[in-house]
């Protein structure tokens, strides 16, 4: 390892050199948060800093309601004190293109450094990588200023707020890194391609960046200020049977305030329907930093687009959830009538039971409808940008199937992201990834750092066709193919029949 300095707008950052890539951990780019301005919009740093940048950054504050085989154990400590970012960058005299990697879980969970996020491998496609942090969960998602009277001021669209302004710290600074801030790329996946999306529709002109790229996510992800307003109540309330006023909440650990946002369920605020997204935890679309219809907003947008899903993304959460495991026929049909006009649950269930085929083995009902899900909570908002964007877009399906719990999982939400950041071999993801691991891996970062130095992912290894070709998208797996999507038609007719809610 071989110490580097860097000067720059922002200070003087000193790194390691680690396998010829330049790493730069935990760079503050907002000042420091405390329990008085943690519900508040980040503030610019305005003065220059000195930091030995060698150590990862706090996380985020962690609301989680249960663990999974995804949780990271090794994840830093948490703190509010938590707006960093990480850059990895293989020449810091070049004028790389930059990719801005934003991080899932659900708006309440992850971090930038998570041991998946792997810094050392995309950096070598001559491209500067950033990784970085944002409010989560209470501090970052959650509308109190209307329930509170004005006595805590958060709007819910704090996280957001934090995430671009780490993305103006890149444009201002990134130059001294290697990185060329007329070319950055935002990428995200679940959360974070939420994320990506929702500031593309903030910045639709292309002045922050100029492309984008959604890993199952859409531009659906957010609340409406009733709904908001709602969840601001609930949290209240249930600060309140803990005994705290809403004055204490200020002087609160951020131990207690996850706490409290643990105990909350966003099935408390249904009132009898089906609410989407299935998050507590979103942005506001309050017409002020977020605009009202967030797609709409995006429709003319310059930005380039790669969006895309697994083909089995409901199975993290129907494999092992007792509701899914135990599903019957009266239930399924029970779930259906709460999502779809009457008039088309018999055609939709016909549709998702039909394309099982003989070959299903266990519970048809449970996995008819994960597969439903899938569509319902990721492919139909992909497809929806796709629609809407489509001589600007890519599409893409990942399909190749993980061996884990002998393959039941299928190509689950998330499998994608050790081939993308080339963790796959190592030793937590080794056992979870296809034998194909490093074709599929080489696939993905080749594609993406395309896109990001030119506009399309096409490489030697294929042509990528734009979406209004056909409806063409790319089958990603270990033999990728350009292909009309299959699933198109019973996706538009979930749209088509879905409830107003």
């Amino acid at each position: 390892m071989t110490d580097i300095t860097v000067s720059c707008k922002a200070g003087k950052f000193s790194g390691i050199k680690k396998n010829n890539i330049n790493l730069f951990y935990g760079i503050p780019y907002a000042k420091t948060l405390t329990n008085q301005t943690q519900w508040l919009p980040p503030e610019r740093l305005n003065s220059e800093i000195s930091l030995q940048a060698v150590n990862r950054g706090f996380s985020a504050p962690q609301t989680v309601y249960k663990e999974s085989f995804l949780t990271d154990p090794s994840m830093p400590e948490e703190s509010i004190d938590c707006l960093s970012l990480n850059i990895a960058s293989k020449d810091v005299s070049a004028n790389m293109p930059v990719m801005i990697w934003i991080h899932g879980g659900a708006y309440i969970t992850g971090s930038s450094n998570s041991v998946v996020y792997d810094l050392d491998y995309l950096p070598l496609h001559e491209i500067v990588m950033v990784t970085i942090n944002y409010r989560l969960g209470p501090f970052g998602f959650l509308k109190l200023d209307e329930v509170t009277n004005g006595q805590i001021k958060s709007t819910g669209n704090e996280g957001l707020m934090d995430q671009q302004l780490a993305i103006e710290w890149v444009r201002e600074n990134i130059n001294e890194f290697g990185g060329n801030p007329e070319n950055i790329t935002l990428f995200g996946e679940s959360a974070g391609a939420w994320s990506v999306a929702l500031q593309s529709s903030i910045s639709p002109d292309g002045s922050l960046f100029s492309k984008a790229i959604c890993q199952s996510g859409g531009m659906n992800a957010f609340f409406d200020i009733d709904r908001g307003n709602r969840w601001g109540e609930l949290f209240i309330k249930t600060a309140h049977e803990k005994g705290f006023k809403i004055n204490d909440l200020h002087n609160l650990d951020h131990r207690q305030i996850t706490k409290i946002s643990s105990q909350m369920k966003h099935t408390m605020i249904a009132t009898g329907v089906w609410l989407s997204p299935e998050v507590g935890f979103a942005p506001i679309a309050d017409g002020n930093f977020l605009a009202l219809d967030p797609i709409k907003n995006f429709k003319n947008s310059s930005i380039r687009l790669i969006i895309g899903t697994t083909s089995d993304e409901y199975r993290l959460w129907s494999e092992f959830e007792p509701y899914y495991l135990n599903l019957d026929k009266e239930n399924f049909y029970k779930r259906l009538e709460k999502i779809f006009k009457k008039d088309t649950v018999r055609k939709i269930a016909d549709i998702y039971l039909g394309d099982l085929g003989d070959n299903q083995e266990g519970n048809k009902y449970k996995h008819a409808l994960s597969n439903l899900m899938t569509d319902w909570t990721f492919g139909m908002h992909a497809l929806d940008l796709l629609e809407q964007h489509q001589d600007k877009s890519y599409g893409y399906f990942f399909n190749e199937p993980s061996p884990l719990l002998d393959g039941r999982l299928g190509a689950y939400h998330a499998s994608e992201l050790p081939y993308v950041f080339g963790s796959a071999n190592k030793k937590f993801f080794k056992d979870i990834c296809s034998e194909y691991s490093d074709e599929i891996s080489n696939f993905f970062q080749l594609s993406w750092s395309q896109f990001a130095k030119t506009g399309s992912p096409s490489s030697h290894l294929m042509d990528w066709e734009v979406y209004e070709n056909n409806s063409s998208i790319t089958y990603i797996n270990s033999v990728p193919k350009i292909k009309t999507f299959k699933n198109k038609d019973r996706i538009k007719l979930l749209n088509e029949s879905k409830l107003n809610f």
